[in-house]
């Protein structure tokens, strides 16, 4: 399958995750008891590492970054909707943070502008890993729906 650039892009699903893969990195989406979790992956030294993380989780988001540094409490209140800032971060600011993170010799095998282009994948998929007892609340993210036990 060709992404929005016409490059090679290729995707999985499973009940538990969903893989996409986009730009020489491989993003998976999964949901646990306390909400969503994204992660970017991409080859270093020839191996798939986890290098950030973010956790779009219910009563603590934050992320990783690199992915198994500690982690950063997410702001609602400075930064807004939580899904909505991580993409835009990976959208927007993605070699600062794979730089900070401390992984700037993988740009070079990185296409940045594909990133940017499927950006859009990654909330689609982060919406769709969502279960029953949950909803994305505009201006706010990830809640328990009023319904949930």
């Amino acid at each position: 399958m060709a992404d929005r650039d016409g490059a090679e892009v290729s995707g999985s699903a499973s009940a538990e995750s969903t893989t996409l893969e986009f730009g020489g990195l491989r993003f998976n989406v999964s949901f646990r008891e306390v909400g969503a979790t994204l992660r970017v992956d991409g080859r270093v030294d020839g191996a798939w590492t986890e290098m950030l993380r973010f956790d779009d989780f219910v009563d603590v988001p934050h992320f990783h970054a690199p992915a198994d540094g500690d982690a950063i409490p997410f702001d609602r209140a400075s930064l807004g909707e939580p899904l909505v800032w991580y993409v835009a971060q990976i959208r927007d600011h993605l070699p600062e943070w794979l730089e900070n993170a401390g992984f700037g010799d993988v740009l070079s095998n990185i296409d940045v502008k594909a990133v940017s282009l499927n950006a859009d994948r990654l909330v689609e998929a982060m919406n769709a890993c969502v279960p029953a007892g949950f909803l994305r609340v505009p201006g706010i993210g990830l809640q328990r729906s009023e319904h949930s036990a």
